[in-house]
């Protein structure tokens, strides 16, 4: 049996679902130690997992080969960046955790080549089945027919891993400038609007600037919506999560003649037979709804990093992981959050249970379609 590299998992608060995937049994890595400063919970989740615990870069096994960072960057107030150039420089191959400024990124990648070793950023969302489920349709797509447009609906924490949704979907990062459209009279509106272009396809960006500083992780009043579509029709990526849902477009061939082949009433056969007319409205790709977080923790987590994990252990690393991507990401990332500004900042409450309860009104709706 071939012995699986060992690793280590720097930071125990999104870290803890880096942890979850080294311990399940279809991880390309072994899960060796935990780096963290000595909290409780830090110190628990090693007594859970029987490894150490290590306070710093230096007390770590020399049988470690891999980390996985799940600290914040210092772009974004944390010590992940510093914590990645110390374990590069002693040979490891390191995956971050987004985000991470473009030029941390380009001298962290440089670091690890000159350290004869490998340096991957994780945007975590693109790996998740329902955004593959996106990706690989829209690379398929686009080998028959050109997209017209890309729409993108998103806050400004995740807007970060949207991009890379798109861009791991086009298969580049290559972009235009972004205009933003004039901020709104109302202070408290919550979303800013922009348009620009990538890789010479029109996209429209609905950007959420409203946070809450004590809670900066929540509150997205839309996480990931992205759509794409021609005049065939329109891919949606609805959440996070999903589904996946295909819609396709209404044509009428024959709508602006004057004939009795225009009409549905005199020539029915006719356009009962034409593809256009015999179409599903939409289709889902995948599961019919998305995850609950409980099944999302337990399965597609997991899945989605030990790709993340792959592609770190790779004989080479993918477009999304070279210089030029990243620089081309974070260029763009930077150019938009210029564009917005400050965030409009408020208080918001814990998430209210919604009214009337969806699953109620799902099942319901269900119960009168076998009526």
């Amino acid at each position: 049996m071939i012995s699986r590299p060992s690793a280590v998992v720097c930071g125990t608060r999104f870290g803890e679902h880096y942890l979850a995937a080294l311990a399940h049994p279809d991880s390309p890595l072994r899960l060796a130690g935990i780096l963290a400063r000595g909290s409780e919970r830090s110190r628990l989740l090693a007594e859970k997992f029987g490894v150490p615990l290590w306070r710093s870069v230096e007390q770590i096994d020399d049988a470690v080969s891999v980390a996985c960072v799940a600290v914040r960057s210092r772009m974004v107030g944390g010590e992940g960046s510093a914590l990645a150039e110390a374990l590069l420089r002693r040979g490891l191959r390191v995956v971050q955790e987004h985000p991470l400024h473009p030029g941390e990124a380009a001298r962290l990648q440089s670091l690890a080549s000159e350290q004869g070793t490998r340096y991957h950023i994780n945007s975590f969302y693109p790996q998740l089945p329902a955004a593959r489920r996106f990706i690989d349709y829209v690379q398929a797509w686009r080998k028959q027919q050109p997209l017209q447009i890309i729409e993108i609906t998103t806050s400004l924490q995740l807007l970060y891993s949207a991009l890379d949704v798109v861009g791991h979907a086009l298969g580049t990062m290559r972009a235009s400038h972004f205009v933003a459209a004039p901020a709104p009279t109302r202070s408290d509106w919550p979303m800013r609007q922009l348009h620009g272009e990538i890789d010479n396809i029109p996209v429209l960006i609905n950007l959420q600037t409203t946070l809450d500083p004590r809670d900066p992780d929540h509150h997205s009043l839309v996480m990931h919506r992205i759509s794409c579509g021609n005049t065939s029709g329109n891919l949606c990526l609805t959440g996070s999560f999903g589904p996946v849902v295909w819609s396709h477009a209404i044509y009428a061939p024959d709508y602006h003649r004057d004939d009795a082949q225009s009409s549905w009433l005199l020539a029915p056969e006719l356009h009962q037979q034409r593809h256009y007319n015999q179409q599903p409205g939409a289709l889902v790709f995948g599961s019919p709804r998305g995850e609950s977080l409980n099944e999302l923790v337990q399965d597609a987590f997991p899945r989605g990093l030990h790709r993340a994990f792959a592609e770190l252990l790779a004989e080479a690393s993918p477009a999304w992981q070279q210089p030029e991507w990243w620089k081309n990401q974070g260029a763009l990332w930077l150019d938009i959050m210029r564009q917005v500004g400050q965030p409009v900042t408020q208080q918001f409450d814990a998430p209210a249970r919604p009214s009337p309860d969806p699953l109620r009104w799902a099942a319901a709706i269900k119960e009168e379609s076998h009526d």
